[in-house]
């Protein structure tokens, strides 16, 4: 078990075993406009939650592609088939092929977005950072 023993000194503490003690260093605070500040806020409330949904629609639609592929190779070997049964399968196909595209790309049009939205509040951080005066004041 650790003891500590105080000193009149506030800033020094002595141990019982030898350990080093770190010191604390001393902290800067950014007094911000309150102009800057709900800009700050605007922009954070402007970003769009990453949910992906778009990613999981197209692993949906793709999903859907590959079982009218197999679909298509299976009906062909088939001989007692409905007329309609090929052409609904093809209209699978493709619909689901483009769906799946598109919503790729929609997924990296939304992933695309919030990095640039993220982007733009650091900077505007870093802008606010820069009127300030970091020298210390003794």
């Amino acid at each position: 078990m650790m003891t500590m023993k105080k000193e009149v000194n506030m800033n020094e503490l002595k141990f019982s075993q030898d350990y080093v003690v770190y010191k604390t260093k001393k902290e800067g605070i950014y007094p911000i406009k309150e102009s800057d500040w709900k800009r700050l806020l605007r922009i954070i409330e402007g970003i769009i939650p990453n949910q992906r949904i778009f990613q999981v629609l197209s692993s949906i639609a793709f999903g859907i592609f590959a079982s009218a592929i197999f679909s298509l190779i299976a009906f062909n070997s088939a001989t007692n088939l409905e007329s309609w049964v090929k052409p609904t399968t093809w209209v699978i196909f493709f619909t689901s092929l483009i769906a799946g595209i598109g919503l790729l790309i929609l997924d990296k049009q939304q992933k695309d977005m919030i990095t640039y939205s993220t982007k733009d509040v650091l900077t505007e951080m870093a802008e606010i950072e820069k009127t300030f005066d970091k020298t210390e004041n003794q």
